[in-house]
């Protein structure tokens, strides 16, 4: 079991629009007999010290999962970035212990059990303010951790229009933590029907 750094809040990032899947709530959809974001809540709590979902949209499907489900700050489909920032507002008012914000895509279900862990050793090594996945080659800007002290700039900059995160990230000192050789079940974004059928036949040879 990974020691877990009280000062770490994560939030799953489920506010997407699913516009390539028929414009359901991918985390919500069926992965090996449960919810996608079962699967994430199952990795991803045991690697923080709070866990938290930002959805936008049909909280109430939502809440059995049992977790503080938390809406946009700022509303508009702005992004994942707006996710980020509501759940710092989030602890601004209800845990203010938390340090850092660990992010976790809503539709990536499986990463390392540890990944957590390796975010904060880059960032507190490098002195930065953020830190962030390469996998094989492949930007993960979503499996992050980002400090408590950007809450004014990340708002700064979603009034400015700035919705990209990795535009974002790279305004602040930043560091990239490189993984290479997971396995194929890791990292996998299930953004179309086509991804979610992978999942699924990974799903019952690897995870069953």
């Amino acid at each position: 079991m990974n020691d877990i750094d009280p000062r770490i809040t994560g939030v799953i990032l489920a506010g997407g629009q699913g516009s390539r899947m028929n414009h359901q709530d991918k985390p919500l959809l069926d992965l090996g007999g449960k919810a996608i974001v079962s699967h994430i809540i199952e990795n991803a709590g045991g690697q923080v010290s709070r866990l938290l979902l930002n959805v936008n949209r049909n909280p109430d499907k939502y809440a059995p999962f049992g977790l503080p489900v938390i809406g946009d700050y700022r509303q508009g489909h702005a992004g994942p970035l707006v996710g980020v920032l509501s759940a710092m507002k989030w602890c601004q008012q209800h845990d203010r212990g938390t340090a850092f914000i660990a992010s976790f895509p809503g539709d990536v279900p499986w990463f390392p059990d540890d990944i957590v862990q390796q975010l904060c050793a880059a960032l507190l090594s490098s002195g930065s303010e953020t830190a962030w996945i390469r996998n094989d080659g492949q930007v993960q800007p979503l499996f992050a951790l980002w400090s408590m002290e950007l809450a004014n700039k990340l708002d700064a900059a979603l009034q400015a229009s700035v919705y990209s995160p990795m535009q974002f990230l790279l305004t602040t000192r930043h560091a990239m933590l490189e993984i290479n050789g997971a396995p194929d079940s890791n990292f996998l974004n299930i953004n179309n029907p086509n991804d979610l059928e992978k999942a699924r036949r990974l799903s019952t040879t690897i995870h069953s």
